[in-house]
């Protein structure tokens, strides 16, 4: 089991109930921090919580409008409390902005071939046009980069290009680190394909889910994984 330590105001980080109890007797922790769990009504004392007496000076001071010893929210990061979730827009739009780059990169070339072949018909030629192959091989070497590259975007900074452009990226819920190659590409997008190829209407019900308080799709709750603000850190 895992509690979420609070001390004058802030929240300080998630630990397992053996680390607080070591540090109860270390005194890394106070008798006086607060701590909260699934199944916890309210925040309480570390001292009471785990059997240890609570001196009353020790006791945090009150605190004005905002509660900061409220049960944390779904779509609060609770070890890194600075992320912000990303907007529903946001989100949009760096899809929309990957299916437009699929189509210019891979479409043109095939309407291209597709012109060159129609050409061909109406000429009644047998040969098979050398722009209809250029196009096509256009659109495989178009297809393939476009993998690639965003998988390796994917697994290095959580990102697509969409993503990338609009200032947006995938963190693993609920610490917030790089998603990595099984997360960010393997459960998210390769998996969560497969699903929607053998499940009615998956490929609406998944975004759908992103009108959840947390802003979390399927493909997020699949992947433990959600879409936060900003860049990530430079390496």
């Amino acid at each position: 089991m895992t509690y979420h330590i609070a001390r004058g105001g802030q929240q300080i980080g998630t630990f397992a109930e053996e680390e607080v109890r070591s540090g109860l007797a270390a005194g890394r922790f106070q008798n006086g921090d607060l701590c909260w769990t699934e199944g916890m009504a309210d925040w309480q004392p570390v001292g009471s919580k785990f059997s240890a007496p609570v001196p009353s000076f020790s006791m945090p001071p009150p605190v004005s409008s905002v509660n900061p010893y409220a049960a944390p929210q779904s779509q609060v990061l609770s070890n890194l409390p600075g992320l912000t979730p990303a907007s529903r827009g946001s989100r949009l739009g760096a899809c929309l902005l990957d299916g437009l780059t699929g189509i210019i990169g891979i479409g043109i070339p095939i309407i291209v071939a597709i012109f060159f072949i129609s050409e061909m018909e109406k000429s009644g030629s047998k040969d098979f046009p050398a722009g209809a192959i250029v196009g096509f091989v256009l659109a495989g070497l178009a297809f393939l980069g476009l993998t690639v590259w965003n998988i390796v975007l994917l697994t290095t900074r959580g990102q697509t290009l969409g993503k990338k452009w609009l200032g947006i990226r995938i963190v693993t819920f609920p610490d917030g680190q790089k998603p990595g190659f099984v997360k960010g590409f393997l459960m998210r997008s390769f998996v969560n394909g497969i699903i929607g190829q053998v499940v009615p209407f998956y490929g609406i019900i998944d975004p759908c889910f992103i009108f959840r308080e947390d802003n979390r799709c399927v493909h997020d709750l699949l992947a433990d994984t959600t879409v936060i603000e900003g860049q990530p850190p430079e390496e």
